[in-house]
Parts: structure tokens; C-alpha cells; sequence
């Protein structure tokens, strides 16, 4: 697999990132959790796709084929999904809550980035999977995948915050029905 290939799909399994990221920088996130949450899902995307290798080969050791890929994908894609979901419906629940002050920031949990960088990361674990079969350099596949989603975050976060300007005391709102509309569309694709 050529480096422009990596990177591609790299992107195009940065796009869940991009899309969740551009939903969550719509509240007047700070640099700190645009560094911190880009860092973590950067990390899932290297550690989903090794996971995934893993998997596989422990799989092909057992019974030599890989037999359960399609079936792994499927759960992946509605664990994802998912967490999503209650995600954005915890940002729906928190925007009806009395808020005093004029300026709302949000601020994720440790653990809610936990839970956000594995939603979003959990189709690298298919595709480590399908990297397993293929002669790649593994380690450095994933280094490249792990980057182009944490570079994808930050871009996501911060056009989700010029925007997230624009709407003001909606993008809480805004942010939490399209995380949920965002899991919905995984499920169903």
C-alpha cells in the first residue's frame, strides 16, 4: 500500500471524527479540549487499527480464513453509532438546563472523550482487520491513520467553533441532534 493510499484512507476513516468534531465545536470549546480531544482520537485510530490486525490474525491462527469480518464491521458500525447517539442526547439534556451565564463552554468528561474517540474510531478496528491481510508496514500505517484523524479533529473543531459564533445559545442544540442524526446515518448505512 503506497503512502497516498494511506493517507486517503486515512481521510476517509477521519471523516466520522470530522463530522462528530464539527457537531461538538459548535459550543465555545477551548484550545485545550481541541488539543486534548484530537490527541485521544488520534491515539484510537492508532490503537483501533493494531486491535484490528491482531484480531485477524489470531483468527487466521484459529481458522484460517477470515470468516468473521463482515460480522465485526456490523457490530463496530452499531456500537459507534450508538454511543453517538447518547452523546447527543446528552448535549440536548444539558441545553435545557438553566444556564447563568451568557457564555456557555463545553466541556467533555475524560471519560465522554473516551467514549467519543471510540465511537468514532471503531470502523479502524474493521479496517485493521482488512490492513491484517495486506502486506503494510503495519505500525506506520497506523501512525499515518492515527494523524490524518487528529488533524481532522482539529479542523473540525475549529469550523464547528467560527460557526457554533454564528448560532450562539442554539449550537448546543444544533450540535446534540446532529450527533444523534450522525448516529442514526452510521446505523443505517
Amino acid at each position: 500500500m503506497q503512502l497516498i493510499e494511506l493517507f486517503a484512507l486515512g481521510v476517509a476513516l477521519g471523516t466520522d471524527a470530522f463530522s462528530v468534531s464539527v457537531a461538538i465545536g459548535l459550543n465555545k470549546v477551548n484550545w485545550k479540549l481541541i488539543i486534548k480531544l484530537s490527541l485521544i482520537v488520534a491515539l484510537f485510530h492508532i490503537l483501533m487499527p493494531l486491535l484490528g490486525i491482531n484480531l485477524a490474525r489470531l483468527l487466521d491462527y484459529f481458522f484460517g480464513q477470515y470468516y468473521f469480518e463482515e460480522t465485526l464491521k456490523q457490530l463496530t458500525e452499531v456500537i459507534g453509532a450508538g454511543l453517538l447517539m447518547i452523546l447527543g442526547m446528552i448535549m440536548l439534556a444539558d441545553s435545557t438546563k438553566d444556564n447563568k451565564y451568557d457564555e456557555f463552554y463545553f466541556e467533555l468528561s475524560n471519560w465522554t472523550i473516551v467514549i467519543l474517540a471510540i465511537s468514532v474510531s471503531i470502523d479502524a478496528l474493521s479496517v485493521g482487520f482488512s490492513l491484517g491481510m495486506l502486506d503494510v508496514k503495519i505500525f506506520i500505517s497506523c501512525l499515518i491513520l492515527g494523524f490524518v484523524a487528529g488533524i481532522m479533529v482539529i479542523i473540525g473543531l475549529i469550523l464547528g467553533k467560527r460557526v457554533g459564533l454564528v448560532l450562539a445559545n442554539r449550537a448546543q442544540v444544533v450540535g446534540g441532534i446532529v450527533l444523534i442524526l450522525l448516529g442514526i446515518h452510521f446505523l443505517c448505512s
